[in-house]
């Protein structure tokens, strides 16, 4: 990717930020709007079957785009059991793209995706404790896309119905979500839209000017997704992430997986993490769990087992956390470990998953590090 902004984005027409004492911030004098997108994915229903149902939606233009929000209900299920990363796997290959086909978020899963959503915007709380959340033979969840750290920070202007983002994909099919004896596959239906931030008048009822355009819009986030070998039990591990270096670093995750793609805590102490030639972090396990207690506490995604949060950002509501990671295209980001012992099925896998970020001009300070 590099350290460069995505070219392409469906900025439409935009007018200066108002400015000057008195004028109504952006995000008082905009408000939150969610639209149902005018196309849904596989027409709003689909069958599982044993083949993938590829999409590719294109989202409404409106506003200043928060998120891409999908609503998944099924029912007709018969027979299996959910596998442990259902209902999420529901979704394969996800990406997010701007209007010439760049891509802000590359290929990833549903669970990859619900991952970042737990872990990167924990103030929006515990996916598993929503409303609708189901891991079931019928499963039911929603699940967001969102190029929105928060605060307008990293929303995209998409004003313009001649250059709208897309969302592509496969829908996976029915034993990534259930394993044993099927003998129904649930019919799914999708009821997707976009939450956005709306486009505020020049002034409000008072006659005060409104800053028309978010400050966020000067961030731009992406997700990226690496797969390296993990080593067989008793091994050491040499894990190279240098492939994903070149922006700034707000969250990274690995995701390790047996042989059977099984969610595994495989890695034992220490794990270490080096930039070119200064070590960045040297955790014992129960030391990083102890530092993703520290950060998160306890009203966030319990860690599900195989998985290993890194945050790299600052909640300035409960005033915990650090600055963005500055890497570039010639930084060495290295991770050396130690495969446990009595590890099964193996060699497995380990998934770099970051979400990093690329700040454009005129980003506020209030903005950074968050």
């Amino acid at each position: 990717m590099g350290s460069q902004a995505v070219a392409g984005a469906a900025v439409g027409s935009s007018a200066a930020p108002a400015t000057g004492v008195g004028a109504n911030p952006f995000w008082a004098a905009s408000n939150w709007y969610f639209e149902a997108n005018n196309q849904e994915i596989a027409n709003g229903s689909y069958l599982l079957t044993t083949s993938q149902k590829s999409f590719n939606v294109q989202l409404n233009s409106t506003g200043f785009l928060k998120d891409y929000r999908i609503v998944v209900r099924s029912s007709g299920a018969v027979g299996g059991i959910p596998t442990a990363d259902s209902p999420w796997d529901l979704f394969a290959n996800l990406t997010f793209q701007a209007t010439n086909g760049s891509e802000f978020f590359q290929d990833a899963t549903g669970y990859d995706h619900f991952l970042w959503q737990a872990y990167g915007r924990p103030w929006e709380g515990n996916p598993l404790l929503w409303y609708d959340y189901a891991q079931s033979i019928n499963p039911s969840f929603t699940l967001k896309l969102a190029p929105e750290l928060r605060y307008t920070a990293g929303a995209m202007p998409n004003m313009d119905d001649r250059r709208s983002y897309k969302v592509t994909g496969q829908i996976a099919t029915q034993s990534v979500l259930t394993s044993g004896t099927i003998t129904t596959a649930p019919t799914v239906t999708f009821a997707s839209g976009v939450d956005t931030w709306a486009q505020p008048d020049d002034k409000n009822l008072l006659e005060v000017p409104n800053q028309t355009v978010p400050p966020g819009i000067a961030l731009q986030s992406y997700r990226r997704k690496a797969t390296v070998t993990l080593n067989g039990a008793g091994s050491n591990n040499t894990l190279d992430a240098r492939s994903l270096t070149g922006n700034l670093q707000r969250l990274i995750m690995l995701v390790v997986r047996d042989s059977n793609n099984a969610r595994q805590d495989y890695l034992t102490s220490v794990i270490t993490r080096k930039l070119d030639d200064r070590t960045v972090s040297n955790y014992t396990t129960e030391a990083l769990f102890g530092l993703m207690s520290d950060f998160y506490g306890t009203s966030v995604l319990a860690r599900p087992a195989g998985v290993y949060v890194f945050p790299q950002f600052f909640d300035p509501g409960s005033l915990v956390g650090q600055g963005w990671q500055p890497t570039s295209g010639a930084t060495k980001e290295i991770w050396t470990t130690t495969t446990l012992s009595g590890a099964a099925n193996t060699p497995g896998t380990v998934d770099f998953l970051i979400e990093d970020l690329v700040p454009l001009g005129g980003l506020p300070y209030e903005l950074t590090n968050i």
